[in-house]
């Protein structure tokens, strides 16, 4: 067998077994440690399926001159943009896996056991449509049919159940500031709902999360705090426990996010954004992440008209210091242009003169 076919052969076995992993903590009776354990089996089994399904595609799972594999963000980015093997709602159902295993992974949050199925059966059904598209394969014919998430109530409407979260975090809020600490860990998994579902497919920052709970302490209404959530819904077939579960944006929202510089009038509200959190990358932290030079990525900046795109560059003042900030988006447009086989030599040869000085672009 090839290399390239091996490769595959490995990453979706290991894809596999993490998935059957997962769902056998879902469904065990201990609860030490098993929502955190599903939400990082879970991520793990998808970045391993990617990782197959990239691998197969193009031959690669490495950007030029990287010493490691492509992370997570950057599987999805290809995925749906340039093999175009997911649609924006399935980036959407992993972005919101990612934000809740980067919780678990690096501080805590309080899952409930229907936001876990969700996940649960959401990961079964996208991965099984995952391998028939890519690999004319079933799920059944790599796990026995028994290995399925089991819930005494599973949800089928995800407006009831994000309800239902929220209003017990504000029976925790009601309480007091002796429950402000439980409030947050049981809100984080719903912002995190919200936050992966952005553009950027933003991370939980406790700064949001305060900001969030300041508000609601205020009197603001939850559809005006997080809007995001009301864009979801879940698409289920079956009766009883749902055989398919996938979580979809097209749902009729009340209320939606202005863009930038867009009025704020009618169902338009004003999101409030950290820009020094959007343009957290300097024109060196995208030269490390790229693997080149700093004059070079300079040069490629220039090139793409990166500075331009006011969703990928800002300068930031703060008192007399100023900063040329990125953000991941101008980081995904100069790492998809490597991808895709840009000459970095010829331009550097072509706009060298310009960034030969001392000059910062």
């Amino acid at each position: 067998m090839p290399r390239a076919k091996r490769d595959v052969a490995e990453l979706k076995k290991r894809a596999v077994n993490s998935l059957v992993l997962g769902i056998e903590l879902f469904n065990r009776p201990h609860e030490q440690g098993r929502s955190e354990s599903v939400l990082i089996l879970l991520h793990h089994a998808f970045e391993m399926l990617l990782k197959a399904i990239i691998k197969d595609k193009t031959g690669t799972v490495h950007a030029k001159g990287e010493k490691y594999s492509y992370g997570f963000d950057k599987c999805l980015e290809i995925a749906q943009n340039e093999i175009k093997v997911i649609s924006p709602d399935e980036r959407a159902t992993l972005s919101i896996l990612d934000a809740h295993r980067d919780i678990a992974i690096h501080y805590y949050q309080e899952v409930s056991e229907d936001l876990l199925y969700l996940q649960a059966q959401a990961a079964v059904t996208l991965f099984d449509d995952l391998l028939q598209l890519v690999f004319t394969e079933r799920l059944a014919d790599c796990i026995p049919k028994r290995v399925l998430p089991i819930s005494t109530r599973p949800p089928k409407d995800l407006k009831v159940l994000i309800d239902s979260e929220l209003s017990q975090v504000d029976e925790l809020l009601q309480a007091g500031s002796r429950k402000g600490i439980q409030a947050a860990a049981r809100l984080r998994p719903i912002l995190a709902m919200a936050t992966a579902t952005r553009e950027n497919a933003e991370r939980v920052t406790e700064s949001e999360l305060r900001k969030a709970i300041s508000r609601r302490r205020q009197g603001d209404d939850w559809s005006i705090i997080l809007p995001e959530v009301a864009q979801l819904k879940l698409d289920t077939q079956g009766d009883g426990i749902p055989i398919f579960l996938r979580i979809k944006k097209d749902a009729d929202i009340a209320v939606r996010i202005a863009k930038d510089n867009e009025p704020v009038i009618g169902t338009l509200i004003k999101q409030e954004i950290n820009i020094w959190d959007k343009y957290n990358l300097g024109r060196d932290d995208i030269a490390e992440k790229l693997g080149i030079s700093g004059p070079r990525t300079s040069a490629l900046i220039f090139e793409l008209n990166i500075q331009k795109d006011p969703e990928c560059f800002k300068i930031l003042r703060r008192k007399s210091s100023i900063f040329k900030g990125y953000s991941k988006k101008a980081l995904e447009q100069l790492q998809s242009a490597m991808l895709g086989g840009i000459d970095i030599d010829a331009i550097w040869e072509k706009h060298r003169d310009r960034f030969r000085a001392k000059k910062r672009k």
